[in-house]
């Protein structure tokens, strides 16, 4: 028998303490030992598949936010009302600089839509044609000809307002005096559908449709700075201020939205601080199942035990049947998780449908879609927890199964 002992005292081979677990974890049976697994594997899989498909948006949040939203942002602007000599030098000083992407200038000023009976608050940014780059994917149609009387608009802003391409509106730009108002009369040549929170604000024009106006309008001149290294921002704000006059104003995407993405950053990490704590949930029910296992199964415990077992043997085969059940629902959940996450934006559109309103608008949330972005570390760390946890609460049934009287457990 494999559980005798040697004379030199050997310890059961490690081959039949991989059967023995093995048989108490996947047992296709339908005795209590058998089901007690199944649903530790189960509770184990949702628990990972949960975390990993929520981590996955909270993810695609995130990726949004630095890629899309603030690739569309100024990652440093200054902007000023009066001498914009100091900005000239200045960009003939940052495009030497190998950690600065690009520097674009612009005109931006205050201004009233007018459309019909509506009126609505917009900030015209006045661009020359090669700044339109980053926004030209987002373009719906295609920029062709970049006319002193275009206009670009957020496609949110479009819709609220009614207007369709081809259509023209007027802005009223107040006088420096702020006393009269200027009227500026564009047509709208495209829409920008970024799917974010810029839909609803953005107007650009064209650089020379806010110069012509600067004599007697109250519009200031600026240089837009993208950085190589977005989270650079602050360092450069402080630097590029050093630069200019005091009567030049400098800000960086931080001040603007930088609670926004801090929020996210908080809601990623509260949320899979919760999703752990299902896991450790998930972990404990391991320990119940398997002390009720200890119970079902005493009489073959003791019985291996009065056949030369030790207990370390039987130690050992809780041990492994705990590590098997976070293996299994580890490899489950993770492989659960992935379909999740890649269906997570179609289930969104179809909870949308159901529900007969959209999930997320960009006047509340940054973005109108549900985000993914899987990555195979959080699935890793995850399913590294998982089955650390689940050998860890085999301790207490694997120190209960060893120290089972072996006398009074065959006597009953």
């Amino acid at each position: 028998d494999p559980c005798e002992r040697s004379t030199g005292g050997a310890l059961v081979p490690w081959s039949l303490r991989w059967s023995i677990a093995l048989r108490q974890t996947l047992d296709p049976g339908k005795g209590l030992s058998a089901f007690l697994s199944r649903v530790s594997i189960v509770g184990m899989a949702l628990a990972i598949a949960l975390l990993l498909a929520v981590q996955s948006v909270m993810n695609g949040f995130e990726r949004e936010m630095r890629e899309r939203i603030l690739s569309l942002l100024p990652h440093v602007q200054a902007t000023t009302a009066g001498d914009a000599e100091p900005l000239a030098t200045l960009t003939e000083t940052l495009l030497q600089d190998p950690d600065i992407a690009s520097v674009r200038p612009f005109i931006v000023a205050e201004a009233l839509l007018m459309r019909g009976q509506t009126v609505s608050a917009a900030q015209l940014m006045g661009l020359e044609r090669s700044a339109l780059a980053p926004y030209e994917s987002l373009l719906v149609p295609g920029i062709t000809d970049w006319q002193p009387e275009s206009l670009v608009l957020g496609a949110s802003m479009a819709e609220r307002l009614n207007l369709s391409v081809g259509d023209r509106v007027t802005f009223i730009l107040p006088e420096e005096n702020q006393t009269a108002y200027r009227p500026l009369s564009l047509q709208l040549s495209a829409v920008l559908d970024s799917g974010t929170e810029l839909d609803e604000i953005l107007a650009l024009v064209h650089v020379d449709a806010l110069a012509a106006l600067e004599a007697g309008a109250s519009i200031r001149r600026g240089v837009a700075v993208q950085l190589e290294d977005v989270f650079a921002a602050t360092r450069w704000r402080w630097e590029i201020a050093q630069m200019l006059p005091s009567d030049v104003r400098v800000t960086d995407w931080r001040a603007t939205h930088g609670n926004l993405y801090a929020a996210i950053q908080l809601s990623r990490d509260l949320i899979g601080l919760i999703l752990f704590i299902v896991i450790f949930v998930a972990a404990f029910n391991v320990v119940s199942s398997l002390m009720l296992v200890v119970t079902d199964r005493s009489k073959a415990v003791a019985m291996l035990m009065a056949m030369g077992c030790r207990r370390a043997d039987i130690t050992a085969v809780f041990f492994l049947q705990g590590g098997l059940i976070g293996v299994v629902g580890a490899l489950a959940g993770v492989a659960l998780g992935h379909v999740l996450a890649i269906n997570a934006p179609d289930l969104a559109v179809m909870l949308e449908q159901w529900l007969g309103a959209p999930l997320l608008q960009t006047d509340v949330y940054p973005l109108a879609f549900v985000p993914v972005d899987i990555r195979w570390q959080d699935a890793v760390t995850t399913a590294g927890i998982a089955i650390g946890l689940s050998v860890l609460a085999a301790t207490l049934p694997a120190l209960r199964a060893a120290s089972l009287p072996v006398a009074e457990t065959l006597a009953h």
